[in-house]
């Protein structure tokens, strides 16, 4: 076949292709094209929290992924990664596994017993508000793109179980809160940086910090609703003395 075509996957059995090519591949060719989900969930009184995140790089055939726990000034974490061919569609690496139960409103985290770290967690993640975009993210060095991508959070509670050095702890959705997101797209800081590009030195937009707090507040009557904001920080090197803060508010009723 002179024009090659991707291989064909459970996904292409479905009415929702978009480029003329199949599921397992992606539109773009740079090997910065990347598809995430993060989540976290942490016990209203602070004192402990549990992380997820997993990553899909079509153009490097990898999948990873990492689970962790965050006790007072603790972090233990268990990272995973694999060749992303022959099963692109499968998000189980190891013991960690991502599980959609309901597309946009439920969802779950797994962390199973294992070998590398005394954690394990089974946490199902719920809806309180609806997904929300933020803005589109585009970055530019010069006369280069570097980024394109475009991220959803959702603000929600959760409930299940974590096990920490044998200790066992419920995570109740009256004591618990939990938050996630999902991005994709040309990705800034993936893999090693190409050794055949102009360094960034202090261009303007050469460095980006990004922090984002969706949070999820309760009226006095018991109703709740979410702020999402989302900090873009696009400044020199020493971006802490000389940046550019952007701050995108968004209240969501439930």
């Amino acid at each position: 076949m002179t024009n090659p075509i991707g291989p064909l996957i459970p996904a292409d059995e479905r009415l929702c292709h978009q480029i003329t090519d199949t599921f397992a591949v992606a539109a773009s060719t740079d090997l910065s094209w990347t598809e995430k989900v993060c989540a976290m969930a942490a016990a209203r009184d602070g004192s402990i929290q549990v992380a997820f995140g997993l990553g899909k790089y079509t153009n490097r055939n990898v999948m990873d992924a990492y689970a962790g726990t965050s006790r007072g000034v603790e972090q233990t974490t268990v990272r995973v990664s694999r060749r992303l061919s022959p099963d692109p569609e499968v998000t189980t690496l190891g013991p960690i596994r991502y599980e959609v139960v309901e597309p946009l409103q439920r969802i779950r985290f797994v962390l199973e017993p294992n070998d590398v770290q005394p954690i394990a967690f089974d946490w199902r993640f719920e809806g309180v508000l609806p997904p929300q975009f933020e803005d589109r993210t585009h970055l530019r060095a010069g006369y280069r793109v570097s980024a394109e991508l475009v991220r959803y959070h959702q603000i929600g509670r959760c409930s299940g179980w974590l096990e920490i050095d044998g200790e066992h702890i419920n995570i109740s959705p009256e004591q618990w809160v939990s938050t996630r997101d999902h991005s994709w797209g040309v990705r800034y800081g993936v893999g090693t940086e190409p050794t055949d590009l102009e360094p960034p030195g202090d261009d303007p937009h050469s460095a980006f910090h990004f922090f984002w707090t969706p949070s999820l507040l309760e009226r006095p009557d018991g109703s709740v609703y979410g702020v999402f904001m989302a900090m873009c920080f696009v400044g020199l090197t020493d971006w802490q003395r000389s940046y550019r803060r952007q701050v995108a508010t968004t209240e969501v009723a439930a």
